[in-house]
């Protein structure tokens, strides 16, 4: 048993070597903007332009709920980097989370496991100290 306790203690302090990185990307000021960047193709609907032949027309487009709905907004060359560099920083951010989450669930679990194996542990402690002694013999 207590070779277990030592291996889930040391499984805790490799999760505890994760936090810091994650915690620094939680503590990051920089703002970012829950929405997608996606190529959009489509046909204007003039009989001789080359959209007609299959050369469809492409923008870039900024996917995002706004204002409590789903809304697409076709976006100027001149903010596409900004608007890229904000859409990753909110993935980045998500997968930070989703990383701290799973981390959690991880500790819980091997919380559980340490407690469940100290109660053992203390439980033949206590049968040993009420179970009676055997008696001493005497010379």
């Amino acid at each position: 048993m207590p070779h277990d306790l030592s291996s889930l203690r040391s499984q805790v302090l490799d999760l505890k070597q994760q936090l810091p990185a994650l915690l620094e990307s939680f503590l990051a000021r920089e703002p970012f903007l829950p929405g997608s960047l996606y190529t959009l193709r489509r046909r204007c609907g003039k009989p001789t332009c080359r959209c007609a032949r299959g050369e469809l027309h492409a923008s870039i487009v900024l996917s995002y709920r706004g204002q409590g709905r789903p809304q697409n907004i076709t976006l100027p060359p001149e903010q596409l980097r900004e608007v890229r560099r904000l859409t990753e920083d909110y993935r980045t951010f998500r997968k930070a989370r989703t990383q701290l989450v799973r981390l959690v669930r991880q500790l819980q679990d091997l919380l559980d496991r340490i407690e469940a194996a100290r109660v053992e542990e203390g439980k033949r402690r206590f049968q040993k100290l009420r179970s009676p002694s055997p008696p001493r013999s005497r010379r």
